[in-house]
């Protein structure tokens, strides 16, 4: 693969060019638009795709699926035998794939994305990590109906009540409560009652490793349809605009990664930081009940991941590595160095911000909540300059989510 950045900007000079260039003419007898793109352009496109296909996104999956075997084989053994020390096991081996995933997070590209609103989207994330929708009351539910008992047949169940999110309440809850209201019929009947803390522990040990062998088949589905000896999405994804049957042009392909990219200013700035920070939909100076992980207080792990993630994306999967094509060398390429600088300054003190706090993100917003807000002001930084200049300088289109976003 052409991954050198010297090969990147040598093709790249015509990108100035091609902002323009691109043109709509006839086709042959469907009638349908097609785009010409500039080739060399396109080939500058395309090398960075390969090289975030391959080296980031895909090796994420591989990654993530190792973790979650980890995961199966942990709960596997906690449900068999109990053991507090399998139990902590078991919590390791979710933190680990968690830790993964939440790179994955900003990857929802192709089959991970949401279907209707990525291109060749599946909704496969969702089957993994279904997060905003996580349920605890639905969750508790299941540990009385027991339908868990089957792996097969669980996984047509809603997903708020699966993935890596339903397993932490699983896993990392040691109450005896549940989180339905009084008037849920798993407290009005008395069948909740009527679990002692032993049986309602042997039951949700079995639960976690249902989930856990239900993501072992998701995180696995995921790795092959990007897989070349598979399903090779991976090749539709970098010959976009040169064979691919996805993306007719290697503008659409580097739109659907940018879109993916939103994901730092709604669901990391707008959603995990500000409304426990109380910066949004939040009544008091904070609310810690709004973060994104409760029963494992992980949730600065997570927006540190999802950061680290933008900047693999940004950077080509190593910002120390000048040879790794990522949409800075588009960027420098065009000759709009000062931006791809100042993207890069902006993401390292995003992650020098969130390495400052103490921590958890509880301890922090009660001992020190000016730290967590100085997280969301730096990705505010970030996504600043990626909703302006960053998609003005390479001609890319606002996904409908971002449109309308004036802050």
């Amino acid at each position: 693969m052409r991954n050198t950045r010297s090969l990147i900007l040598s093709l790249i000079t015509g990108l100035v060019l091609a902002v323009g260039f691109s043109a709509a003419c006839s086709d042959d007898n469907s009638g349908n638009a097609v785009t010409q793109e500039d080739p060399k352009a396109a080939e500058a496109r395309r090398d960075v795709l390969a090289n975030l296909g391959e080296n980031v996104i895909f090796a994420t999956y591989v990654e993530f699926e190792q973790k979650v075997q980890v995961l199966q084989t942990k709960t596997d053994a906690y449900a068999a035998s109990l053991d507090s020390a399998d139990h902590e096991a078991a919590k390791v081996a979710w933190s680990d794939a968690m830790q993964v995933w939440q790179r994955a997070e900003m990857f929802q590209v192709g089959p991970a994305g949401a279907m209707g609103a990525a291109v060749a989207g599946e909704d496969l994330r969702d089957q993994i990590y279904s997060w905003p929708l996580t349920n605890g009351c639905r969750v508790d539910q299941e540990v009385v109906e027991k339908d868990y008992a089957d792996p097969t047949a669980f996984a047509s169940e809603a997903i708020n009540v699966r993935g890596l999110d339903a397993l932490e309440y699983l896993l990392f809850n040691a109450g005896t409560e549940n989180a339905c209201t009084p008037q849920s019929t798993i407290n009005t009947d008395g069948s909740w009652s009527a679990l002692d803390e032993s049986e309602l522990t042997k039951r949700r040990a079995e639960y976690a490793h249902t989930l856990a062998i239900d993501l072992n088949r998701s995180a696995t589905t995921l790795r092959e349809m990007w897989d070349p000896q598979e399903g090779n999405f991976l090749a539709e994804f970098s010959t976009a605009g040169a064979g691919s049957k996805t993306f007719m042009t290697s503008q659409e392909a580097l739109n659907a990664v940018s879109d993916a990219m939103f994901y730092l200013d709604k669901e990391v700035k707008d959603m995990k930081l500000a409304r426990p920070a109380g910066l949004s939909e939040c009544v008091d100076d904070v609310c810690p009940d709004k973060r994104e992980s409760p029963w494992a207080d992980q949730s600065l792990d997570h927006v540190r991941q999802n950061l680290v993630a933008f900047q693999l994306l940004f950077s080509g999967g190593d910002a120390n590595d000048p040879d790794a094509p990522g949409f800075d060398d588009l960027i420098r390429g065009m000759g709009v160095e000062q931006l791809a600088d100042d993207m890069n300054t902006r993401i390292a003190a995003a992650l020098a911000a969130i390495d400052a706090v103490e921590g958890t993100m509880v301890e922090a917003l009660a001992d020190d909540p000016q730290s967590v807000v100085d997280v969301f002001d730096a990705t505010k930084a970030i996504t600043d300059l990626y909703k302006s200049q960053f998609f003005d300088v390479l001609d890319l289109e606002v996904p409908n989510r971002g449109e309308g976003d004036n802050d």
